[in-house]
């Protein structure tokens, strides 16, 4: 741990040694490591830190919802005003760190403002103010619903970003996939060429052997030789070449290793492209029920 994060959690230790939402958080084994938390306790103590800070660097909450807490948590933090701009000191931003802490764990707003001291405990036939439309708890419950549609609609948006992804994978997937298949084609047709010519040349050398052959036999030294019987069926079988008793040469044995690298790479494709597909499945499946929830909210 560094000096500063030792200092800072001495720092808020002492400053908030009898502070109520300190001491719960405290004796909560569930939050005790949270409650200090690295990050927060890294800070700079010296700097006036600014709402936008806050929700944006150290909370990720929105900053309206971050606004509403410093002005629903008045009298407990201290805040700076410049012009339209607010400033917090070091301690305010750590008792907002306790503030959200308390909210995941299930408080409301009015819990953590009695718990604090700054408003008494509701008591039943109170006897409220005449056209207070909206008490305090109503305008809790209307901001965590806000908040709660708030947050479905950007895991909505988040999960369609991801099958917007998802997609764009699948057809770079299958672009690739008939790119290395028509590469495979265009090597199979060199290879069969190939054998092709080095069957014509054989044949070639054939007929010129065989002609030399017949020539000899037809020439000069015919005169005292019995005459020749020719079997055209034996010459034709003697010059054609059966074309799969040539063995592959190293160009043909290249290109067939060319060819096993490009299934190979297809083999990879398609194993991604089906776990991919499964991906979109259930990505798609919560982007699904998420809508349902949305449109729940709506309704509600």
């Amino acid at each position: 741990m560094s000096d500063r994060f030792n200092s800072n959690k001495n720092f808020v230790t002492e400053a908030l040694h009898s502070d109520a939402l300190f001491a719960s958080l405290l004796l909560d084994k569930a939050y005790n490591s949270k409650l200090y938390d690295e990050e927060i306790l890294a800070l700079d103590p010296h700097t006036m830190y600014s709402t936008t800070d806050c929700s944006d660097k150290f909370f990720h909450i929105a900053n309206s919802t971050l606004r509403y807490y410093v002005r629903m948590l008045d009298g407990y933090l201290e805040i700076y005003v410049e012009g339209r701009k607010k400033r917090l000191p070091y301690l305010s931003v750590f008792k907002i760190h306790m503030v959200l802490l308390a909210i995941e764990r299930g408080e409301t707003i009015s819990d953590i403002q009695v718990k604090l001291a700054l408003k008494s405990i509701p008591q039943q036939n109170s006897g409220q103010a005449k056209g207070n439309k909206y008490n305090d708890e109503i305008l809790d419950q209307l901001f965590s619903e806000f908040e709660r549609r708030q947050n479905v609609i950007m895991k909505t948006h988040a999960l369609q970003n991801t099958i917007s992804q998802i997609q764009v994978d699948l057809l770079k997937g299958t672009t690739s996939k008939a790119d290395r298949e028509r590469q495979i084609e265009i090597i199979e047709e060199k290879i069969k060429n190939h054998r092709l010519y080095r069957k014509m040349d054989r044949q070639a050398g054939n007929i010129f052997r065989k002609s030399f052959e017949l020539n000899k036999k037809t020439g000069l030294f015919s005169l005292f030789s019995k005459k020749a019987v020719y079997d055209p069926q034996q010459i034709e079988t003697e010059i054609l070449v059966d074309e799969k008793l040539i063995k592959a040469d190293n160009l043909e044995v290249e290109f067939t290793k060319q060819i096993d690298i490009l299934k190979q790479e297809i083999s990879e494709i398609e194993t991604e492209v089906i776990a991919l597909k499964k991906r979109l499945e259930v990505e798609s499946a919560r982007l699904t029920n998420e809508r349902e929830l949305l449109q729940q909210t709506i309704e509600d």
